[in-house]
């Protein structure tokens, strides 16, 4: 298919392929769970806001360190396979350890395990995507494209199992291990990557620390946007307990709700990888900074069902926007040795800073609750802050560097 040539070498076309069909299944798995687990903590196992907000904070850091550690590693052995291999068989088991989760405690023991395994797993897929893609912003957003939509299917088909059993939790958490398996299967069957060859053909001197210092200024200036930014992206489940506050009778359409996060940045993911081969990703990025701010308005002012959706739905168009031409900006101004490290530095921040950024979410709503004012409303807030300053960063990098397109 035409529409689809990420690279004019068939083989590896037919890998980046088959490699975003392991994503596809690894979302499906993901949204079966995490559409319904702040629901599940809040309402079966008792916990509240402030327990998801360190939940998600510290899962998510340790998912981050993972991909830091994958990352560095793979530049210093020159191997990708063996994360891979280990990050999607700790994927199955981590789907089957949450539907056994007997406390707010065990759930974190299991997602850990489960935001662990993505860590391991997602720093090989970026370089091996990297390495066999032409069209990197085109090959990025299809690869996240094929993830959300797995996340799609997933919340649909999670809605479905709602609508005819109710809210079983374990049950539905359970049924999730079945797309992670297919994904195992994909990665042992059609995954042909001659790694160590691979390695042998690029340039031969030993990884060393010193060597971070190649990295392009263009791409600390990104780390610095990006970390800005990621302080307004604290996880997904805020917006699915802020929807639960304003309509709490909705709470069997949720995965629903997702679904719409989830369809809107399918629509708009592809179309803008196509764009961003041709034009200043910079620009693009700042569009969609500003989307996450209409989200964050809808978020701090939602008083309804509809009105709750477009929180969903401006949140859904922003990271669809943004999600693949992080990776696609940081594949093209890495140097072609240091890929896997310019990852590593890229998600080891993150990590850290989405860190705090969901501790200060969960703050920040028990602190509004304390002032008798809506809690869930409180993260939106904070997070319209940084988004504001991300944008008068990168507005500030295009004028200085007008002349300069990455």
């Amino acid at each position: 298919m035409k529409f689809l040539q990420i690279s004019a070498d068939k083989s590896k076309n037919r890998m980046v392929l088959w490699l975003c069909g392991m994503h596809f299944c690894w979302g499906m798995a993901s949204s079966m769970i995490f559409s319904l687990l702040p629901v599940f903590i809040v309402d079966e196992l008792g916990g509240n806001s402030k327990s998801f907000g360190a939940l998600e904070g510290a899962v998510i850091f340790l998912s981050f360190m993972a991909k830091l550690f994958a990352g560095f590693i793979m530049d210093i052995f020159r191997r990708k396979l063996p994360m891979l291999n280990a990050g999607t068989i700790l994927t199955v088991f981590s789907k089957l350890s949450l539907a056994c989760a007997p406390s707010v405690f065990f759930v974190f023991i299991s997602k850990s395990l489960d935001r662990f395994a993505k860590g391991l797993r997602q720093a090989p897929s970026d370089t091996i995507l990297a390495e066999n893609s032409d069209k990197k912003g085109l090959a990025y957003s299809f690869r996240y494209t094929t993830n959300i939509s797995g996340f799609l299917f997933g919340s649909i088909v999670t809605s479905g199992i709602v609508a005819m059993i109710g809210k079983n939790f374990r049950l539905i958490f359970s049924l999730a291990i079945i797309p992670a398996t297919i994904a195992f299967f994909i990665l042992k069957t059609k995954i042909k990557y001659e790694d160590t060859k691979k390695y042998e053909l690029k340039e031969k001197q030993k990884w060393n620390i010193r060597d971070i210092k190649n990295m392009p200024q263009a791409y600390w200036k990104f780390i610095i946007l990006v970390s800005l930014l990621m302080f307004n992206r604290f996880s997904e489940g805020f917006i699915t307990l802020r929807a639960k506050e304003v309509v709490p009778e909705q709470i069997g359409n949720f995965p629903l709700f997702m679904g719409i996060y989830e369809l809107c940045a399918i629509s708009i993911a592809i179309l803008v990888g196509r764009i961003s081969d041709q034009t200043d990703k910079r620009k693009l990025m700042l569009g969609g900074i500003c989307l996450l701010i209409i989200a964050d308005l809808f978020g701090v002012f939602a008083r309804d069902v509809i009105t709750t959706i477009f929180i969903y739905v401006f949140a859904g168009l922003h990271i669809g926007m943004t999600q693949g031409l992080i990776g696609s900006i940081i594949a093209k101004l890495a140097p072609k040795n240091l890929v896997g490290s310019a990852f590593a530095i890229f998600y080891g921040i993150e990590g850290l800073i989405l860190l705090l950024s969901n501790n200060l979410a969960g703050f920040s709503s028990g602190l509004a609750k304390a002032i008798q004012i809506q809690a869930s409303s409180a993260p939106f807030v904070c997070g319209a802050v940084f988004s504001f300053a991300s944008i008068m960063y990168i507005h500030l990098w295009i004028k200085r560097k007008k002349n300069v397109s990455i």
